[in-house]
């Protein structure tokens, strides 16, 4: 059997021991001092794994300054299969909508809450945002013996830029918004200076109306009630750069004109 001898610590290593132990400290204290990183997923997932209990990763979950949950229908399997409980689960639903700082140059938000003002947000991973909406007007496009029906929103950009590529947006309405509304993407019209979607064609025999657009400028995403009136909204993929928006047909609380519709706009790059 083999023994290993370590010599004792000379006053020299000692010291060094101290010193290390000092500047272990000190990166500590100033990692604290940093800004917490919003709340994820995987987060609670690891600390589901070290066995800390319910009762702890709950409280870890309400007493975080920041939440970025994704609680679309695939992500709440995943929680379940690696080993979230459905305490955890319940609590993550429950804090889904607590509010983040905005990014510099955004507008601050009092947030998403049941009996709060209606609205959307949208939230990424460093914060949330209070949305603001743009009118859109009918127009039409001639070609060949057909009419291109497009949704016309005004600027090239929207003022709102967000890189995370798939954001969630969050809808406070008294209404549920299933049916009412479309998740779509923009092309740029640069010699109009507009945001267009597809929404239909008219021709010689009939046409077709704009109630909804055309499927290839769409996003497929969930629609979870995370609260009484409080609606979220997950794309199924990750976007690519560029411009979408949240259409309500009719508008956010009605009343438009058959031929206008509200769209709450945002970009990524």
């Amino acid at each position: 059997m083999n023994f290993s001898w370590r010599r004792p610590a000379t006053n020299g290593g000692r010291a060094l021991i101290v010193m290390a132990t000092l500047a272990c400290c000190a990166h500590i204290a100033w990692a604290q001092g940093t800004t917490e990183q919003p709340l994820t997923n995987e987060d609670v997932v690891k600390l589901c794994r070290l066995g800390l209990g319910d009762d702890v990763v709950i409280a870890k979950i309400n007493q975080a300054p920041q939440v970025n949950f994704r609680l679309d229908t695939d992500s709440l399997i995943a929680l379940k299969e690696q080993g979230a409980s459905k305490a955890v689960i319940e609590a993550m639903l429950k804090r889904a909508q607590a509010i983040t700082p905005p990014a510099t140059g955004q507008r601050a938000s009092t947030g998403p809450s049941a009996g709060g003002e209606e609205g959307v947000w949208l939230q990424t991973s460093t914060g949330t945002s209070q949305m603001t909406s743009v009118l859109g007007d009918l127009s039409a496009t001639y070609a060949a013996v057909t009419y291109l029906l497009f949704l016309d929103f005004p600027g090239l950009r929207a003022d709102l830029r967000v890189s995370d590529r798939r954001p969630t947006l969050v809808i406070r309405m008294s209404k549920s918004p299933r049916g009412r509304l479309f998740f779509v993407k923009c092309e740029r019209d640069d010699d109009d200076g507009v945001r267009s979607v597809k929404v239909g064609k008219a021709g010689l025999f009939g046409m077709k109306s704009w109630n909804s657009p055309d499927k290839d400028w769409t996003v497929d995403y969930e629609l979870t009630e995370s609260q009484p009136g409080v609606w979220q909204i997950v794309p199924k993929v990750d976007l690519a750069p560029g411009e979408y928006g949240l259409l309500f047909r009719g508008g956010f609380s009605g009343g438009l004109e058959a031929t206008q519709a509200e769209m709450f706009d945002f970009g990524i790059d």
